[in-house]
């Protein structure tokens, strides 16, 4: 996805804080590194064709966020995922995990 097109800033995550994710209705294993709250960029092995929708589980300091997601892009390495619904308690996750990073 080209950077002008995004509506959401993503913030890189330093190596020793890498958020474990798992799939929920698919199988998925991995650590996010790219963060915002249009979309993350998981590490993994797994690989699914674009456009797939995902339901996967962040394991955050302190919480557990759930997100709907769908596949936007597949690199070597991992998955570009775009959240389709990120709500509530989900989303003030994502944004207080963003804030920490920042400080």
């Amino acid at each position: 996805m080209n950077r002008e097109s995004r509506h959401y800033t993503r913030h890189l995550i330093p190596e020793e804080s890498l958020l474990p994710c798992e799939g929920v209705n698919r199988p998925l294993k991995g650590q996010v590194s790219v963060l915002g709250l249009g979309g993350m960029f998981v590490r993994t092995r797994e690989s699914y064709p674009i456009g797939t929708a995902l339901e996967v589980r962040i394991h955050a300091p302190d919480d557990v966020i759930d997100a709907q997601c769908v596949v936007r892009d597949v690199l070597p390495g991992g998955l570009g995922l775009e959240f389709t619904q990120l709500r509530g308690k989900h989303e003030d996750g994502v944004r207080t995990f963003l804030d920490r990073l920042k400080n």
